[in-house]
Parts: C-alpha cells; structure tokens; sequence
C-alpha cells in the first residue's frame, strides 16, 4: 500500500506516519517543515518513505508536490489530509484569522479536490481528513478555528455522499479527535480524556483499514458526539 500524509511533520501526522510505516505502508511525506520529516522521522521508519516541502497557502504549488510524491511512489492508495492550523483568538485579528481560514479551509478543499479528482481517474482510492471534535461546537475564542473544522466534516460528508451516489470505489474517513497531547496541545492546560498521540495514530491506522467514515480519537468522544447532536444550541450556548 502506498500513502501520502499531509502534515507529517509533527503531532498525529508523524505519529501516523510511523503507524502506516509499521504496518508495511510505503509513504510520501509532505509538510512546510521537511528539516523535521529528513531529520527526525524518516530515520525511524522502516520501510521507504519520500519527502516534500509543502504550504497549503499555495495551493497550486502543494498541487505540484503532490503529483511528484505520487511519482516518486509510483501510484497512491491513501491520501491523508492532517496538515492545519489552530488558534484561539479572544481578539478577533484579522490577519490570523484569514491566514487560518485560507489553510484549514481554502488549503484542504484544494487538496480533497485534487486527491478525488486522482482517484476518480484510477477508479480506487482512500481519502482521510483530519477534523476535530472542535466541529461539532461554537467557541467563543476559536471561532474561526472551530467553523474551518466544521467545513471540513460537511466537505467530507459531502463528498462522500457524492460518491456513493455515483458507484465509485472511493473510502472517505473523516477523522474527529478530541484532545490528543501534541506539540500543538501541550502548552493547553484545561484538557481532559486526554489520549497519548501514539494511542490515537493506532485508532487511526485501524479505522482506516476498516474504511470506517468517522474515526473518533479516543473512541469515548463518540458519545460527546451523541450528545451535543440531541442538544438544543441554546442549551449548549449557556454551558459554553
């Protein structure tokens, strides 16, 4: 089997990227930070993996790295989109704000986009995006992170919806962690049912080659799943 991971760098990314290489994957690795992918990653995977530099604000040039990574792989069977930003922003700047709304949200289509369009083409495929239990809830000081995660699980949804419709033979997994201990997280120190990123690439790798179209990380947030669907927003807007 041979994958790509977007955002490999650190965090769940390279966590599963280790998973997929115990597991006989062979990988592309692509992220902005590819000193820590050569450096740090690739010696501590056993089996081969390729490398490549990519920001998703240049969606046409990420387009183009990915294309060689697929290359240099020589075909895809799984593309994982984890690459994003967050951010809590009580003041509302503008330019962070943009700036995370034209990866997590601009950046992502353009790749769900090219990653169906490939495997349309060959007529397989496996596609997973990393989203957030964020997406299921408003929050006063990650307004903008929460709402480009939210994009991201109806864009999933969507797509998904669009392919059973059509009769292609493409998996989508939309993957919904809650708080997992990352360079990303560490410094938060109000989390709880807080799973190791090791755990929660496993419960990755394992819903993936189930095909399975939600992954919740840790499998628990499910039922915080459950129970924000059958919650009235106005209930939930006074807990919050």
């Amino acid at each position: 089997m041979k994958a790509v991971i977007i955002g490999a760098s650190s965090g769940i990314g390279a966590a599963l990227a280790e998973e997929l290489s115990r597991r006989g994957y062979v990988l592309g690795l692509a992220a902005r930070r590819t000193d820590m992918i050569m450096n740090e990653l690739q010696p501590k995977l056993p089996s081969p993996s390729f490398a490549a530099f990519m920001d998703l604000l240049d969606i046409e040039s990420s387009i183009e790295a990915l294309h060689d990574l697929i290359g240099r792989l020589e075909g895809i069977d799984l593309l994982v989109i984890n690459s994003g930003v967050s951010g809590r922003s009580p003041g509302m700047e503008r330019e962070a704000t943009e700036n995370l709304i034209r990866i997590n949200v601009l950046g992502f289509a353009g790749m769900l986009h090219e990653a169906y369009r490939i495997f349309q083409k060959q007529g397989h495929g496996h596609i997973v995006g990393v989203s957030s239990i964020a997406s299921l809830l408003p929050h006063p000081n990650g307004s903008a992170y929460n709402a480009s995660k939210a994009f991201v699980s109806n864009y999933l949804d969507s797509i998904r919806l669009r392919i059973r419709r059509r009769g292609e033979n493409i998996s989508v997994t939309d993957v919904l962690p809650g708080y997992v201990l990352t360079p990303m997280t560490e410094e938060n120190k109000r989390m709880f049912w807080v799973a190791d990123v090791e755990k929660a690439a496993r419960q990755i790798a394992d819903d993936i080659e189930k095909k399975r179209a939600v992954s919740y990380v840790s499998r628990r947030w499910r039922l915080v799943a459950w129970l924000l669907s059958l919650m009235p927003r106005g209930i939930l807007n006074k807990i919050l």
